[in-house]
């Protein structure tokens, strides 16, 4: 019987046939992009890849491979070299030489997600989960069924 383990130990195992030997850097590039690139740049590119030189040395620099909308390349273009003294200063060494942007419609945003609003349930709706929940004789399942169907039902219009 194995013990349990971080989910974090078991990740570069996962990740190493994706990312291969850029895993550590890439990986940790995307998890962070928002806050190496900012706000607006995260909101309109996504790193697609690390590209290295055939030859691999100790001072080998990568050329980051970014998809850019459409819309944003010109200005990102103005902010090149900021965004690579950025992920260097993130990487803690000069591992990115320069990037080379792909124009892209479909970059999913990388917005923070606005909290959704829910609005109060009535009493007729409160008196219906009510009796939906009622039958279950487990009063932490019930709770927890009873807060699901409030949170759906108050997203509802």
């Amino acid at each position: 019987m194995s013990k349990p383990r971080p989910i974090a130990s078991l990740v570069p195992g996962l990740t190493k046939d994706i990312l291969g030997r850029k895993g550590l850097l890439f990986g940790k590039m995307l998890s962070e992009w928002r806050d190496i690139a900012g706000e607006e740049i995260a909101a309109n590119s996504m790193p697609l890849d690390l590209k290295y030189a055939k030859k691999l040395d100790k001072k080998s620099q990568a050329v980051l491979h970014l998809a850019v909308r459409s819309a944003y390349a010109l200005e990102l273009s103005y902010q090149k070299s900021l965004l690579i003294e950025r992920l260097n200063i993130f990487f803690g060494y000069p591992a990115i030489k320069d990037i080379k942007m792909v124009q892209q419609t479909n970059i999913t945003s990388n917005k923070k997600q606005a909290p959704v609003k829910n609005r109060p349930l009535t009493l007729p709706e409160e008196r219906h989960l009510d009796e939906m929940v009622a039958h279950i004789q487990e009063n932490d399942l019930q709770s927890a069924l009873k807060n699901l169907g409030k949170a759906i039902t108050s997203r509802k219009s």
